[in-house]
């Protein structure tokens, strides 16, 4: 009988065993849901105010010229009444993930950190990427590969780290364009490289949100633009 007891109560010990770790396993499980929910392009900081409603732009053009992805000019001119001539240029852009990236990332900065949305708009700013610099350097990885005549690239090993350095910039004028001030803002990004994650694309995120974070610090901090600072973020 104390045989058949010691049988149950060693069952119970196991289900309750069994029950914590499924439940820790939900609650891991959730976290990680809750977690993957946010934004790519979410910021490692976050504005407690905003500056007052601006006109916003990106200046494509500079960018594109910045990431090496600039097109074709395509000039037109069109004849108008009275023998008026006027001209209109157009650009036509290399598709490129970085520079898909350095928009998503500017624009979400513009409409979730910086300025408040409303309606009667105070003055003008412009942003853009005005320096870009990717490359590769050699670690241990790159040592242990040729020590171990390529085994341990094959078992993953990083072999070489991407450092990317970017520089981004925001100008700031009033409704006549009258130039108010000028910001920038440098970040760097470093990502381990191995043959079965290739990609630059992590390192270059990481370099946009330093380089954001540090904007951000001088922009909040620039008597001129923060002395409108009246509306709290909600």
């Amino acid at each position: 009988m104390q045989h058949d007891d010691h049988i149950v109560i060693q069952k119970l010990h196991l289900m309750k065993t069994l029950y914590s770790v499924s439940l820790l396993t939900m609650l891991i499980f959730s976290g990680n849901l809750l977690y993957s929910q946010k934004s790519v392009y979410t910021f490692p900081f976050e504005n407690e105010y905003r500056l007052p409603p601006m006109y916003s732009q990106l200046n494509m053009k500079e960018i594109s010229t910045t990431y090496q992805t600039y097109g074709n000019i395509y000039t037109t001119e069109i004849t108008g009444m009275g023998d008026d001539t006027v001209a209109q240029t157009s650009y036509s852009f290399i598709s490129d993930t970085k520079v898909m990236d350095a928009v998503r990332f500017l624009e979400f900065y513009l409409e979730e950190e910086l300025l408040d949305p409303g309606s009667d708009k105070t003055g003008k700013v412009e942003m853009s990427i005005i320096y870009f610099e990717e490359r590769n350097r050699f670690n241990m990885g790159s040592l242990a590969g040729i020590l171990t005549i390529g085994i341990s690239v094959l078992c993953g090993v990083p072999v070489a780290s991407n450092v990317t350095d970017l520089e981004v910039k925001a100008s700031f004028s009033d409704l006549e364009n009258q130039p108010i001030a000028v910001h920038r803002g440098v970040g760097r990004g470093k990502k381990s490289v191995s043959i079965y994650t290739m990609t630059t694309r992590k390192s270059h995120q990481k370099a946009l949100r330093n380089a954001l974070e540090n904007l951000n610090t001088e922009v909040m901090s620039d008597s001129r633009l923060s002395s409108g600072l009246t509306v709290h973020k909600q």
